[in-house]
């Protein structure tokens, strides 16, 4: 599509405004697929093309979806990310805008639908769903992107760089013509930033134009189907294939969310050290946390056993110190770069480093060298003790008389 930056929101106005159903926009580097006659989509399959373009297709099921729904997800959903591809920052920001409230009857739009042009949106909504419904759409695929709820003026949201308003490579915003104070101003004064994002490859636009027939319309209880939600399904749970079934009460908070400390050198200076032998088990969790210094830093403490149903302390309840690993950075020679290494504790305190990984591969690899060696010199030994056939009558048979 073809980005023009005179009178560019005026002409999407125009465009959806004389019609029922919701226009879809795409403004990016790459060129989309052109037909003759832009296709419609349900407000499902639309839901589903945002999630792509979002990076959020793993709350959104496909279920059995037919071969049209995949064919608009190919052509709508955004540019093909390589398997191969492990620089997440190179890829362009994604920024779906859902303008609610066009209408051709409101003498405020007058010079927006005025400046109609024949710019032919990608594809169209069927059938716009409420308000209600595009409200609560924007909000969960928000959460999805892991976006903070932040209240951001219309031109600094638009903004892939402002650290302030953006959480990551993906925004959805809901911008509402009525509700919003200057707001047909607003979009005019932001349409040239979206084309110089989208040019220059920076971020992909994705502009939704709702017709003031859906504020009021009377659409099903979930016109943009079903899909999981960020409260119905954790992130950790989510990435992970498969989890042993192990009882939560008995598991401790850091271990139970597979928490990785991030840590330097000086990082612990806080946490005094533990000097003796501390205690195994304690009478309740605060005396846990007092007693171990808060597991010296390397941890938490959590009830390793006592009664399930019991809530406070009871004197057959043990309160431990569960370790987690802290992540160590160094510097590679010459200080040009950065790694990190991962640090394992143990202890009752979580206050000794575990050296048992690197004990046991040592210990390993030298019995296996001492083998080998032992080995190869046992083999040189027999062979030379190996008796040589005599040199005089090698080879040489008698005469028989």
């Amino acid at each position: 599509m073809k980005l023009s930056t005179s009178l560019l929101l005026p002409t999407l106005v125009g465009a959806a405004a004389a019609l029922s159903d919701a226009n879809v926009y795409i403004f990016q580097r790459d060129s989309l697929p052109t037909t003759s006659k832009p296709p419609t989509l349900t407000p499902e399959q639309a839901r589903l093309v945002f999630a792509q373009r979002l990076g959020t297709s793993r709350y959104h099921g496909l279920g059995d979806a037919s071969e049209s729904t995949l064919q608009y997800i190919n052509s709508f959903g955004g540019p093909e990310r390589s398997l191969f591809e492990d620089a997440a920052d190179d890829r362009p920001s994604e920024l779906v805008l859902i303008v609610e409230g066009v209408s051709s009857k409101s003498g405020k739009q007058e010079p927006l639908i005025a400046a109609y042009s024949g710019i032919k949106p990608a594809f169209a909504i069927s059938k716009a769903p409420s308000m209600t419904a595009n409200k609560q759409l924007a909000s969960d695929l928000n959460k999805q992107c892991g976006s903070a709820k932040k209240s951001c003026a219309l031109v600094d949201a638009i903004n892939p760089f402002d650290v302030s308003c953006w959480n990551g490579k993906s925004k959805v915003i809901y911008f509402d013509l009525v509700h919003e104070k200057f707001g047909i101003e607003q979009l005019i004064s932001v349409q040239e930033r979206l084309i110089r994002f989208a040019e220059n490859g920076e971020m992909n636009v994705v502009v939704v134009l709702m017709p003031e027939s859906s504020r009021s319309s009377k659409s099903p209880a979930n016109p943009y189907g079903r899909y999981e939600k960020v409260s119905q399904s954790p992130i950790i749970r989510r990435q992970e294939a498969e989890e042993p079934m192990i009882d939560d009460q008995f598991t401790p908070p850091a271990l139970r969310n597979k928490q990785v400390m991030v840590s330097n050198s000086s990082d612990n200076s806080t946490f005094e050290p533990i000097t003796g032998v501390p205690q195994l088990c304690h009478s309740s969790l605060d005396a846990c946390n007092i007693a171990t210094n808060n597991c010296s830093g390397h941890g938490s403490c959590y009830k390793k056993y006592g009664n399930a149903k019991d809530v406070g302390d009871a004197p057959s309840s043990c309160f431990t110190c569960g370790c987690v690993p802290t992540k160590v950075t160094f510097s590679y020679a010459g200080g040009s770069k950065n790694g990190w290494t991962l640090q394992y504790w143990g202890g009752s305190a979580c206050q000794k480093r575990d050296v048992s990984g690197p004990f046991w591969l040592i210990t390993i690899f030298s019995v296996v060298m001492i083998g080998l060696v032992g080995w190869g010199i046992g083999l040189l030994f027999s062979i030379g003790e190996e008796k040589l056939p005599g040199v005089i009558g090698a080879g040489v048979s008698s005469k028989t008389r």
